[in-house]
C-alpha cells in the first residue's frame, strides 16, 4: 500500500478530482466518441450558466476509466465500468466542477490570456523534443481528440479559474491529524464477504408508476429541433486541370502554407498534388454553386430532394439554419466532397415528449432504479443473519490476487471499488452495490494497525500531503452541497 500511496498520492481523497488537461495522451476507451443519448440534446448537462458538452463528457469519462483501469492493473473493460457506474461518476465530477466554476465567476474570479497561454505552453504533450511549445503538435492532438482550439482553450480558462478558487481550501495540518490519518491508512481489516445478485426480470412494470416516474423528470425528455428542408448538392467531379494551373495555385503564398507535414515543414508540390487539385477544384465549384444559388432563389431551378434534419445533425450548417426563417435559401456551404444549397421549408421547435414517445427512454432508468431499490432492500434483510466467506486481512490497496476465495465474486476493478467503499465506511457490517443488479455484503471480523515510528517518519510527507487534500476536499464537498441548492442543474444524459 505504501508504494501505491507514494505513486498515486494525488488520488488519495474521498472524491477523485480529475483535471481536464489530462485528455492529452490518455488512452481513449473504444466505445465511441459520442456513445450517449444524443437524441435529447447537444449537451450532457447544463449547470447554472455553464454547459457540459458531450465531447467534454466523453473526455472526462475516459479519464475516470483510465484511473480505475490503472488501479485495477489494466483489467477494466466497458462492461465492468458500466456496472460500477463510471459514466455517472464522470458526469457528477463534471457537474461539481461547473458548480465551482459558477461560484468562482460570481466571486469575480477570471483568467487572463497570459495565464491560459502559460498553461498551454507548459503542457509537455504539446512540446517538441527540446521542450518548446509546437503549434502543429498542439493542433494535431486536439484534432485527434475531437477538440477545436477555442473549445480546448475555454477548458483551460475554466481550469485557471477553479485553480484560483482551490487556494481557499488549503488548510494547515496538525501532528495529531497526521497520526490519525496514518492509523486509517495503515489499517488492515479481516473481512467476510458474500455476493447477492438481482435479476431485473423479476421487476413487474407498473405503467402508472412508470408514468409518475416520467412526470417527475419529463423536462429532460424533449424532441430535437427539426428542420424540413430542400437541398441541391453539387459534387466535386473529376475536373481536369493542367499542371501549370495547379502549380500556380500551389505557389501562391497564401495557399502553400496549407500543405505542411507534422513538423510544420511545407511539402513539395508533387507529394500534395492530389490535395492541391481537390482544393483548386472546390474553389472553381464554389463559383458554379453561387450561380446555382441565384437560380434556385429566383425559382429558375428546382431543388433535388426534400429532407428532415434535427439540430443534432453534423452534416448541415445548423448554426446558419437556426438564424433564418421559413422560406429562406442559404448560400452554398461545404458538404462532403462538394457544396450544398439549402432552403428551409419549416422549423419544428423543441417540445417535451409525450409519455408514449419517451417511454422507451424512461424505462431503462426506471428499471435500474427499481432494481437498486429491491437489491438494497434484500441486502439489508440478508445482513441480519449474515456470515459470508472469510477472505482474510486486506488493506485499501489490496489486489484481488492477494486474497483467496472459494468463489471469485469480483473482477479486479470491482474489487478495488469494493475496498474503497469498505475503508471509507464507518459500518462494521454493510454492503456495496456493484451496478444495479449486484451487491457484495461484508462484515469486518478483526482489525490490525501496522505502524511504527520509523514507518510514520518514512511516509510522513506523503501523509501530510494527503491530509491536506483530504481536508480541502471535505470543505469543497460542503460548498458543493450548498451550490447544488443555488445553481439549477439540468441533466440530459440518461445512460445507455
Amino acid at each position: 500500500m505504501l508504494t501505491w500511496m507514494q505513486h498515486h498520492r494525488k488520488y488519495l481523497i474521498i472524491t477523485i478530482w480529475i483535471s481536464t488537461i489530462a485528455l492529452v495522451g490518455a488512452v481513449f476507451v473504444n466505445w465511441g466518441a459520442y456513445d450517449f443519448n444524443l437524441d435529447r440534446a447537444s449537451n450532457a448537462a447544463i449547470v447554472g450558466n455553464e454547459k457540459i458538452s458531450y465531447n467534454e463528457f466523453n473526455t472526462r469519462y475516459n479519464q475516470v476509466f483510465n484511473y480505475y483501469n490503472q488501479i485495477s492493473n489494466g483489467s477494466l473493460d466497458e462492461k465492468s465500468a458500466e456496472k460500477i457506474g463510471l459514466k455517472e461518476l464522470a458526469l457528477n465530477s463534471l457537474i461539481e466542477d461547473k458548480l465551482l466554476l459558477n461560484f468562482a465567476k460570481d466571486l469575480g474570479l477570471n483568467s487572463s490570456d497570459d495565464e491560459i497561454i502559460n498553461k498551454l505552453t507548459q503542457t509537455r504533450a504539446f512540446q517538441n523534443p527540446i521542450g518548446e511549445f509546437n503549434k502543429t503538435i498542439y493542433y494535431e492532438i486536439l484534432h485527434a481528440n475531437g477538440f477545436m482550439p477555442k473549445d480546448y482553450e475555454k477548458i483551460l480558462s475554466d481550469e485557471v479559474i477553479i485553480d484560483k478558487l482551490n487556494t481557499i481550501f488549503n488548510l494547515p495540518s496538525s501532528e495529531n491529524e497526521i497520526k490519525m490519518l496514518a492509523t486509517a491508512y495503515f489499517m488492515r481489516d479481516s473481512l467476510s464477504v458474500a455476493e447477492l445478485d438481482y435479476d431485473k426480470k423479476n421487476i413487474k412494470i407498473n405503467e402508472e408508476e412508470l408514468k409518475k416516474f416520467w412526470e417527475q423528470q419529463k423536462q429532460d425528455y424533449k424532441t430535437s429541433k427539426t428542420y424540413e428542408i430542400s437541398t441541391y448538392f453539387l459534387p466535386l467531379n473529376d475536373q481536369k486541370f493542367t499542371e501549370e494551373e495547379l502549380q500556380k495555385f500551389y505557389n501562391d503564398e497564401n495557399n502553400r502554407i496549407n500543405y505542411k507535414d507534422q513538423n510544420g515543414k511545407i511539402l513539395d508540390f508533387k507529394s500534395v498534388e492530389d490535395k492541391v487539385a481537390k482544393d483548386y477544384g472546390l474553389i472553381n465549384l464554389k463559383n458554379l454553386a453561387n450561380a446555382k444559388f441565384l437560380e434556385l432563389k429566383n425559382n429558375k431551378e428546382q431543388f433535388q430532394k426534400d429532407e428532415n434534419v434535427s439540430d443534432l445533425s453534423i452534416y448541415y450548417p445548423l448554426e446558419l439554419l437556426s438564424k433564418i426563417k421559413n422560406g429562406d435559401v442559404l448560400r452554398p456551404v461545404r458538404y462532403k466532397d462538394g457544396y450544398v444549397i439549402v432552403r428551409v421549408n419549416k422549423i419544428d421547435p423543441v417540445r417535451i415528449k409525450t409519455f408514449e414517445e419517451a417511454r422507451n427512454e424512461v424505462l431503462p432508468l426506471y428499471l435500474s432504479e427499481k432494481s437498486k431499490e429491491n437489491l438494497e432492500k434484500e441486502a439489508k434483510e440478508k445482513l441480519k443473519d449474515f456470515k459470508g466467506e472469510n477472505i482474510g486481512f486486506v488493506t485499501r490497496d489490496s489486489l484481488l490476487s492477494d486474497v483467496k476465495m472459494d468463489k471469485n465474486i469480483f473482477n479486479d476493478a470491482e474489487f478495488s471499488y469494493f475496498l474503497t467503499n469498505v475503508f471509507n465506511s464507518d459500518q462494521n457490517t454493510s454492503y456495496v452495490l456493484l451496478g444495479d443488479n449486484k451487491a457484495v455484503l461484508y462484515k469486518i471480523n478483526k482489525q490490525k494497525i501496522d505502524i511504527s515510528k520509523d514507518k510514520l517518519s518514512q511516509h510522513y510527507e506523503t501523509l501530510r500531503q494527503n491530509l491536506q487534500m483530504l481536508k480541502a476536499d471535505m470543505i469543497k464537498q460542503e460548498l458543493i452541497n450548498q451550490l447544488r441548492k443555488t445553481y439549477p442543474i439540468k441533466i440530459y444524459y440518461k445512460g445507455k
